[in-house]
């Protein structure tokens, strides 16, 4: 290929069935306010399975918190495990379209352009066959011709109009 772009080489198949009974499809917004783990929080795992322990009892801590606190740290290791390739995925996925996108609207444009050279040196009846495809292609042209004459005619009748300020003032 070329320096631009380069064969995906990662997993195309992604297997979450050893996740998915703890995968969760909230409402949106319902996550909104969420605590997130902080900087620091390997430290505290780690103190917490010393110290709970030791001290659980004591504090009135029932030993199932901890057991609790270590499977939801195994469930976001999977889970971030897994979410690494399908985010990288989805990135080659979007940038996939967006690339075999732009070389589609690049050959319809080349179309457009024979068809144009057609028109103008050879045989014009082929316009109508491309209609559709000729104002497809220009469609954002005209459009940016359209905003730029909007633009002139809103300056045009801006500056037409005499402001307060350069009214002369009665002596």
């Amino acid at each position: 290929m070329n320096d631009k772009i380069a064969p995906y080489m990662g997993p195309s198949v992604i297997d979450v069935s050893s996740v998915r009974p703890k995968l969760v499809d909230v409402v949106n917004g319902t996550l909104t306010g969420a605590q997130r783990e902080k900087p620091g929080f390997p430290e505290v795992f780690d103190e917490l399975s010393k110290a709970l322990p030791q001290y659980g009892e004591t504090l009135g801590i029932h030993p199932g918190i901890w057991q609790k606190i270590v499977d939801k740290t195994a469930t976001i290791d999977e889970i971030r495990a897994l979410k690494k390739d399908v985010l990288k995925l989805a990135e080659v996925l979007e940038e996939s379209e967006i690339y075999y996108e732009d070389a589609r609207e690049a050959d319809i444009s080349r179309i457009g352009g024979f068809v144009d050279t057609t028109v103008q040196h050879g045989d014009p009846s082929v316009q109508a066959a491309f209609n559709q495809t000729l104002a497809y292609r220009s469609q954002y042209a005209k459009k940016a011709a359209d905003q730029r004459r909007k633009n002139k005619q809103t300056r045009a009748e801006t500056s037409a109009e005499p402001s307060a300020e350069s009214k002369p003032s009665p002596a």
